[in-house]
């Protein structure tokens, strides 16, 4: 898939209608490559005499050449994007929504007058963006095509808070579940909330990959000869600033994900622990009458009350007594 927008007079991004490589037209300001064809790439690079990478070696770049720019002053960068869906489980009492989160990376192609970009599946933060652009919101005149590469910067950044959001209302609701009905009346799945809680950490794993990454990137901007000029500075460190932040946060969830992890843990345990010695106090309460019973079972004349007319009812006796002794030792124990 191939979109083009065109800066208008008031400086929005418009939607440009394209049918072939003849409408890539020198007023377009940014060029955007969804899992694109090989005629849609080809079109690009007859309309400006620009290579594009393939989406298997956005894959493998590495690290070291993930931000550069070229011998004609072209400005490459290839950054994470976090990609999130809704998994849905669903049992016969309750249904939970979880979140499962994958990464890709995006490329970015700037040139003086035209931005272009590369990725392998739609986002949601080009799509809040696009939205943005359109209302212009800011009075940015994006016919400088940094204002697009910068704004779909912070677009990324506001999925990435609004992610560490949803995640840090998750474990709070979690820490609930988990503090206050983890007993077995409840009925709460202990082995399924260790499984949501390794797939939020999943995602914070992500969060800060794309995090790092971003401070790298704008780390990168903010250099002298990297956008050729200093009215960027001012947005540049308030990203930065927000990544800072953002960070600390995540590393404040990853905490509150190990503790609710280990607490959990520790409940399954004093669960296993105590299912262990129901079973175990069980024999130590069959124990007393199975000796009784076993010496009575001797082929022996001279036991007491062997030949007795009550003698049934006075080993009875014996085995009951042996049986529920030991019970109400337990009970008043709390064993059981």
């Amino acid at each position: 898939m191939l979109e083009a927008f065109y800066a208008t007079t008031r400086g929005s991004l418009e939607d440009a209608t394209i049918n072939g490589g003849f409408d890539l037209h020198q007023d377009l300001v940014w060029i955007d490559l969804i899992a694109p064809s090989q005629e849609e790439q080809q079109w690009v690079i007859d309309a400006y005499h620009q290579n594009l990478p393939t989406l298997k070696s956005l894959e493998d770049i590495s690290s070291s050449a993930r931000f550069y720019r070229d011998d004609d002053g072209i400005l490459h960068i290839s950054t994470y994007f976090l990609t999130k869906n809704k998994n849905y489980q669903a049992d016969s009492e309750h249904e939970d929504e979880s979140m499962l989160a994958t990464v890709q990376t995006v490329a970015f192609i700037l040139k003086k007058d035209r931005l272009i970009t590369l990725r392998g599946e739609k986002l949601l933060a080009f799509r809040a963006f696009r939205s943005r652009a359109r209302r212009n919101d800011y009075d940015i005149n994006y016919q400088d095509p940094i204002w697009t590469l910068l704004g779909l910067f912070e677009a990324k950044l506001d999925e990435l808070a609004d992610i560490l959001e949803d995640i840090h209302k998750d474990l709070e609701k979690y820490s609930t579940e988990v503090l206050n009905n983890h007993n077995r009346e409840n009925n709460l799945d202990l082995d399924d909330m260790i499984t949501r809680l390794a797939q939020q950490e999943d995602m914070l794993g992500k969060a800060q990959l794309c995090l790092i990454d971003l401070r790298r990137l704008l780390s990168f901007l903010s250099r002298p000869r990297a956008l050729g000029s200093h009215i960027y500075d001012a947005e540049i460190r308030e990203m930065s600033e927000d990544v800072r932040s953002l960070i600390e946060h995540n590393a404040f969830l990853f905490q509150k994900v190990h503790f609710l992890m280990d607490t959990t843990s520790g409940f399954i345990n004093t669960e296993q622990n105590d299912t262990i010695r129901r079973f175990s106090i069980l024999p130590s309460m069959l124990a007393p009458p199975m000796l009784i019973s076993s010496v009575y079972g001797m082929n022996i004349e001279e036991l007491p009350y062997a030949h007795s007319p009550v003698s049934l009812i006075i080993v009875g006796s014996f085995l009951g007594a042996s049986f529920i002794g030991p019970y109400f030792y337990f009970k008043w124990k709390k064993w059981i």
